[in-house]
């Protein structure tokens, strides 16, 4: 497998030698007023990094045109009279794709006859000016650059300093020790349910990502004290925008690697209109991998999976503009238990399991401006969700089958987003708004009782019920150097009557031009995992109730202070130390080590009725992050997270969480070569060194008497896994020939092919422990085309 890798390598490198000729592309894009989002006429735009520098001027529309660029990386300058300079770097333009931005100014408290206040722009700021504190802007160039991240948003953010993974199997976002599942999912503005294939309904992770990088723009990936206009979160926000299709011409790209074969279109839909389309289609191709003898981790299993990515924009000249979008994906899997393996993730040699989901989001926006101050949006969205599973198991004795577990999960979502901004000044902005979900269950599942041959009905509900949110947040800029955001946020779970308010504040403090101080703090909650509001239990005279209907939402209050030493334009060093406290989590009625603080990582939410909003837990650290941003030609970034993620459940014994690694890092970095005119070959590294993660002990003789795994619960989360180790190697090679550009890579994970633990579990057939290991040497061969 090696020698065929090294071999694709070489071809790669041959091609990428052939005679080429460069071919001229385009930067363009908008300028707009950061506060108000309106856009700015007569803005000077300076691409600086050519000799002569190229300088135009923005429209009546805000935009702008520069035309007959090189391929490469470029940097423009922006300017207007009475806004602080922007400087934007490492701009990737390739020859056979205009390259569009965003370009957002700070206006200056003093208004002089000529800009004198310059500033390079905190490259990892977030693109919500709300957001102070714990956030960072996910750029989409560092994504699809970054070594070990399959094109997946979320394995990009693991990057981050205090997000884990070190799991090769799922992408779930493990923030600061808490539960993937207290992450919040945001698109276009709504909050949208896990984009991912294989997804299970009640998660926001998966083993492959629904979302496509190349329609997604820059967006802002936040890990604490968020501001007032996201809710129904513990852990982290992901704010995903989807960027607006080329409305001057038509372009096309066509890819394929492990995500599967693509292709996308856009363009406008006249010469005459200024509306634009992008869509993109993604099939699988994992069984080619699997055919070249890859490992998986799924045995002789074969996902099979699709999406559909597409957004189109109608501007207007006076009714504002319109926007249309989407996301959907069908997967499935079977795994048969003749095939299993040790190799296998998912499955064992006594079942066959076949599983499918099925999500699709579709909405539409509409973004109006009052006056150039005021701007109103509102977006409205349908999602739909649905998990099939049926599992049989295998008699040890005859290798009959009996079925002893169905689902049939389906979830229908309508929610609005409506949002007014008002900008009064260069030091007030405001802005309010309501977020209204309105959902549509109908869950059924259940599972085979041998003991009295029957099927027990674990969840069978069709209803519905509604979350109203209303929030309103308020930033004050006291100076240039020191601004602060003061907000509330409401949370309304209308039908069992769950109701919070959320005070939140955040502020940020430039002390010279290298030191930034960042403080924010708030209240926050979630709503538990859909499934388990709908768990059955029979009462004493044997009718079905819901004993967990009821059930609060989960809370949190987060503390954060930070530091950013600006130590030059290029390099900075960050800090932050946190102490989050979480409350009124569900756990056991009954004395147990139970809490819905370690659920969400995995495939199954729990079935537990009768729970108690009484459980609580604490998590608390340090995060370290050294990063040199790209320029003259390399990069690097290395995070380092020290923290303590601890519980307890309805028996009063202090835990460790199951999320509880207590440090990672990261390192990365990257160096560009030029070869020759339109080419550059790149080389990406990334090392990863986490604790491992904790699981609850096997107690391995009650096991071998019941003949089934059991883990002594006294004791849950008691022990780890060997430490998480990983190395990945990535080479690319870009050329632009007159009318196309390619691009070549093979992204090598796992380079030294390090055997980390994936799980332990018991065998009954040899009445031992096994251990199940993750994925070993996988190389990721990728091409991409522009025409």
């Amino acid at each position: 497998m090696k020698n065929s890798v090294l071999a694709f390598l070489a071809l790669i490198l041959f091609t990428g030698f052939a005679h080429s000729q460069e071919k001229l592309s385009v930067i363009k894009g908008v300028v707009m007023d950061k506060s108000s989002q309106f856009t700015i006429p007569g803005a000077n735009v300076v691409l600086v990094s050519v000799e002569p520098k190229k300088g135009v001027s923005t429209d009546a529309e805000g935009r702008f045109r520069i035309e007959g660029v090189a391929p490469g990386r470029h940097q423009i300058q922006v300017s207007f009279l009475g806004y602080e300079t922007q400087t934007m770097s490492n701009l990737l333009v390739v020859g056979a794709k205009e390259l569009e931005i965003q370009v957002e100014l700070v206006e200056s408290f003093t208004q002089l006859k000529e800009v004198v206040v310059s500033s390079e722009g905190e490259k990892t700021e977030a693109i919500n000016e709300m957001a102070m504190v714990s956030a960072r802007q996910f750029s989409v160039e560092e994504a699809a650059r970054y070594s070990g991240a399959l094109q997946d948003p979320a394995r990009m953010a693991t990057n981050f300093a205090g997000v884990s993974g070190a799991n090769d199997s799922r992408n779930d976002i493990i923030i600061r020790g808490n539960s993937p599942s207290g992450v919040l999912w945001r698109m276009e503005g709504i909050d949208i349910p896990s984009p991912n294939h294989f997804a299970t309904l009640g998660t926001t992770g998966g083993p492959v990502g629904m979302l496509n990088l190349n329609n997604l723009a820059n967006s802002d990936f936040l890990t604490g004290a968020w501001s007032s206009d996201y809710g129904n979160a513990l852990s982290g926000v992901f704010d995903l925008r989807l960027r607006e299709g080329n409305r001057d011409k038509y372009e096309f790209l066509a890819q394929v690697g492990f995500n599967g074969f693509e292709v996308g279109a856009e363009g406008p839909f006249s010469k005459k209109k200024k509306g634009s389309f992008l869509a993109n289609y993604r099939y699988s191709t994992l069984g080619v991998f699997q055919a070249l003898g890859i490992n998986l981790g799924t045995g002789a299993a074969i996902p099979q999976y699709q999406d559909l990515t597409f957004k189109m924009n109608f501007p207007t000249e006076k009714a504002g503009t319109f926007s249309v979008f989407g996301v959907g994906g069908t997967s499935f899997i079977e795994f048969k238990a003749e095939d299993s393996d040790s190799l296998d993730l998912f499955s064992d040699a006594y079942t066959n399991t076949r599983y499918s989901s099925t999500t699709a989001i579709v909405g539409a926006s509409h973004k109006y401006f009052f006056n150039p101050k005021l701007m109103s949006k509102l977006t409205v969205a349908a999602s739909y969700t649905q998990t099939l599973a049926d599992i049989d198991s295998i008699s040890d004795v005859d290798r009959s089958e009996i079925h002893t577990y169905g689902q049939n999960f389906q979830q229908t979502k309508y929610s609005l987003n409506y949002k007014l901004n008002k900008k009064f000044n260069s030091r007030n902005t405001m802005n309010g708004g309501v977020i209204f979900d309105r959902y549509e269950m109908d869950v059924n599942d259940s599972i085979y009782k041998p003991e009295g041959d029957y099927y027990r009905v674990i969840t069978d509900f069709n209803g519905g019920f509604n979350l109203m949110q209303l929030f309103v947040q308020w930033k004050h800029r006291f100076n240039k150097d020191l601004s602060v955001n003061l907000g509330l946020h409401s949370q309304h779970l209308l039908d069992n009557g769950s109701f919070n308010l959320e005070p939140r504040f955040a502020a940020k403090y430039r002390a010279s031009g290298q030191h930034v101080f960042e403080f924010g703090t708030g209240l926050y909650s979630q709503i538990q995992p859909i499934t388990v509001y709908f768990v059955e239990e029979k009462d004493a005279a044997g009718n079905s109730t819901l004993p967990n209907e009821g059930l609060d939402f989960s809370r949190s209050a987060h503390f954060v202070l930070g530091h950013n030493y600006l130590i030059n334009e290029n390099l900075h060093l960050k800090s932050e130390v946190y102490y989050q406290y979480l409350f009124n989590v569900p756990v056991d009625a009954t004395s147990s080590s139970f809490s819905m603080i370690n659920q969400g990582s995995d495939f199954e939410i729990t079935t537990n009725t009768g729970m108690v909003n009484q459980g609580d837990g604490y998590n608390y650290g340090l995060e370290l992050t050294l990063e040199k941003f790209f320029s003259r030609g390399y990069y690097f970034l290395t995070t380092g997270s020290l923290f303590e993620s601890k519980y307890r459940g309805s028996d009063g014994i202090v835990r460790n969480t199951a999320f509880n690694t207590n440090y990672v890092f990261n390192g990365l970095a990257g160096k560009e070569f030029k070869l020759k005119k339109g080419m550059s070959l790149s080389f990406d590294t990334k090392v990863t060194y986490a604790g491992g993660r904790r699981y609850t002990p096997i107690d391995l003789e009650a096991s071998r008497q019941a003949g089934t795994e059991i883990r002594k619960d006294d004791l849950a989360y008691s022990e780890r896994y060997n430490d998480y180790f990983r190395w990945d190697f990535k080479i690319t090679l870009r050329h632009n020939f007159k009318k196309i550009s390619q691009q070549f890579a093979i992204d090598i994970q796992n380079l030294t092919n390090n055997q980390n633990v994936f799980a332990y579990g018991y065998n009954p057939r040899t009445g031992e422990i096994a251990t199940t290991y993750q994925r070993g040497f996988f190389p990721d061969v990728q091409y991409k085309i522009y025409f």
